[in-house]
Protein backbone atom coordinates (compact mmCIF):
# COMPACT_ATOMS: atom_id res chain seq x y z
CA UNK A 1 0.00 0.00 0.00
CA UNK A 2 1.37 3.36 -0.98
CA UNK A 3 0.91 6.42 1.20
CA UNK A 4 -0.12 9.58 -0.50
CA UNK A 5 2.03 12.61 0.16
CA UNK A 6 0.14 15.39 1.87
CA UNK A 7 0.25 18.63 0.07
CA UNK A 8 0.58 21.75 2.21
CA UNK A 9 -1.70 24.43 0.90
CA UNK A 10 -0.78 28.08 0.52
CA UNK A 11 -3.26 28.88 3.28
CA UNK A 12 -1.39 26.61 5.73
CA UNK A 13 1.96 28.17 4.79
CA UNK A 14 0.58 31.67 5.41
CA UNK A 15 -0.86 30.65 8.80
CA UNK A 16 2.47 29.09 9.85
CA UNK A 17 4.36 32.21 8.72
CA UNK A 18 2.04 34.58 10.61
CA UNK A 19 2.19 32.49 13.81
CA UNK A 20 5.99 32.34 13.59
CA UNK A 21 6.27 36.12 13.14
CA UNK A 22 3.88 36.78 16.05
CA UNK A 23 5.89 34.46 18.35
CA UNK A 24 9.15 36.16 17.35
CA UNK A 25 7.72 39.67 17.93
CA UNK A 26 6.32 38.71 21.35
CA UNK A 27 9.65 37.14 22.30
CA UNK A 28 11.59 40.26 21.32
CA UNK A 29 9.20 42.53 23.23
CA UNK A 30 9.36 40.41 26.38
CA UNK A 31 13.16 40.13 26.18
CA UNK A 32 13.47 43.92 25.95
CA UNK A 33 11.23 44.45 28.97
CA UNK A 34 13.15 42.22 31.39
CA UNK A 35 15.34 44.55 33.48
CA UNK A 36 17.43 41.82 35.06
CA UNK A 37 18.00 41.47 38.77
CA UNK A 38 17.49 44.61 40.81
CA UNK A 39 20.00 44.90 43.64
CA UNK A 40 19.85 46.91 46.84
CA UNK A 41 22.74 49.29 47.58
CA UNK A 42 23.84 46.94 50.37
CA UNK A 43 24.09 43.97 47.97
CA UNK A 44 26.41 45.92 45.67
CA UNK A 45 28.58 47.19 48.54
CA UNK A 46 28.85 43.69 50.09
CA UNK A 47 30.95 42.65 47.07
CA UNK A 48 31.89 45.77 45.06
CA UNK A 49 34.67 44.05 43.09
CA UNK A 50 32.16 41.47 41.88
CA UNK A 51 30.18 44.20 40.12
CA UNK A 52 33.11 46.31 38.87
CA UNK A 53 32.58 47.57 35.32
CA UNK A 54 29.22 45.81 35.02
CA UNK A 55 25.80 47.11 34.10
CA UNK A 56 23.63 46.93 37.22
CA UNK A 57 20.09 47.82 38.32
CA UNK A 58 20.18 49.26 41.85
CA UNK A 59 17.29 50.45 43.98
CA UNK A 60 17.53 52.99 46.76
CA UNK A 61 16.42 56.38 48.03
CA UNK A 62 17.67 59.64 46.48
CA UNK A 63 19.66 61.99 48.76
CA UNK A 64 21.56 65.19 48.06
CA UNK A 65 20.11 66.05 44.67
CA UNK A 66 19.63 69.63 43.53
CA UNK A 67 18.12 71.03 40.33
CA UNK A 68 21.54 72.18 39.08
CA UNK A 69 23.33 68.91 39.89
CA UNK A 70 23.85 65.72 37.92
CA UNK A 71 25.14 63.89 41.00
CA UNK A 72 23.30 62.46 43.97
CA UNK A 73 23.61 59.65 46.48
CA UNK A 74 21.59 56.46 46.33
CA UNK A 75 20.94 55.34 49.90
CA UNK A 76 20.12 51.78 50.92
CA UNK A 77 16.48 51.51 51.98
CA UNK A 78 17.35 49.56 55.16
CA UNK A 79 20.78 50.88 56.18
CA UNK A 80 20.93 54.67 55.72
CA UNK A 81 24.74 54.58 56.19
CA UNK A 82 25.26 52.70 52.92
CA UNK A 83 25.38 54.90 49.82
CA UNK A 84 26.56 54.79 46.23
CA UNK A 85 27.27 58.01 44.34
CA UNK A 86 25.35 58.39 41.09
CA UNK A 87 26.44 60.46 38.09
CA UNK A 88 23.54 61.03 35.73
CA UNK A 89 24.14 63.32 32.75
CA UNK A 90 20.86 62.63 30.98
CA UNK A 91 17.44 64.16 31.52
CA UNK A 92 15.93 63.29 34.89
CA UNK A 93 12.46 61.73 34.90
CA UNK A 94 9.52 63.88 35.93
CA UNK A 95 8.91 63.74 39.66
CA UNK A 96 12.55 62.94 40.44
CA UNK A 97 13.89 64.40 43.69
CA UNK A 98 15.17 63.76 47.19
CA UNK A 99 13.52 60.97 49.17
CA UNK A 100 12.17 59.26 46.05
CA UNK A 101 12.66 55.51 45.72
CA UNK A 102 14.29 54.87 42.34
CA UNK A 103 15.94 52.18 40.27
CA UNK A 104 19.19 53.35 38.67
CA UNK A 105 20.62 51.42 35.73
CA UNK A 106 24.24 52.02 34.86
CA UNK A 107 27.87 50.92 35.07
CA UNK A 108 29.25 50.43 38.59
CA UNK A 109 32.89 51.32 39.33
CA UNK A 110 34.13 49.66 42.51
CA UNK A 111 37.28 51.76 43.05
CA UNK A 112 35.34 55.01 43.34
CA UNK A 113 32.04 53.36 44.31
CA UNK A 114 29.88 55.25 41.88
CA UNK A 115 27.49 54.42 39.07
CA UNK A 116 27.56 56.18 35.71
CA UNK A 117 23.81 56.11 35.22
CA UNK A 118 22.09 55.43 31.91
CA UNK A 119 18.50 55.48 33.14
CA UNK A 120 16.44 56.18 36.23
CA UNK A 121 12.98 54.79 36.99
CA UNK A 122 10.91 56.26 39.80
CA UNK A 123 8.84 54.08 42.08
CA UNK A 124 8.86 50.79 43.88
CA UNK A 125 11.17 48.22 42.23
CA UNK A 126 8.45 45.55 42.44
CA UNK A 127 6.69 47.45 39.64
CA UNK A 128 9.54 46.65 37.25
Amino acid sequence: MEKKARKISEKHIKIIAVVTIVVIVIGVLLWGMVPGKIYNVSEILDNPEGFDGQMVNVTGVVRGWGLSSHNFALVDSLDKNLTIEIIHTRVFPEGFGDNETVVVTGIFWSETRYIKSQSIQIGCPSKY
